[in-house]
């Protein structure tokens, strides 16, 4: 069964809030992860795609390799902000 993507999101909304301690409600999808204005800095990227990698695993049946050279190659781009990442993640379910 594919899980919603409004599930995802939330699940990277709730694990942004509680590195930050914003409020959920100010963790929104184009909150930005890396790059200038980022609201969690390396180390918490790291926790945040550590739990996703659990995430997919667990909830989406997956397998997210955040470490391959592939995976770095494009992280500006997927993890660029919340929707970004929780879009990658959602695209790795299997059909």
């Amino acid at each position: 069964m594919t899980v919603p993507y409004e599930d995802v999101e939330q699940f990277l909304r709730e694990e942004v809030s509680a590195m930050t301690n914003a409020p959920l409600e100010q963790v929104k999808p184009s909150t930005v992860l890396v790059g200038t204005n980022r609201v969690i800095d390396s180390a918490d990227l790291v926790m945040l795609l550590l739990a996703a990698e659990d995430f997919a695993r667990e909830k989406l049946s997956t397998h997210f390799d955040w470490t391959s050279d592939s995976a770095m190659s494009d992280a500006r781009s997927i993890l660029r902000t919340i929707e970004t990442l929780g879009r990658h993640l959602y695209s790795l379910q299997p059909a």
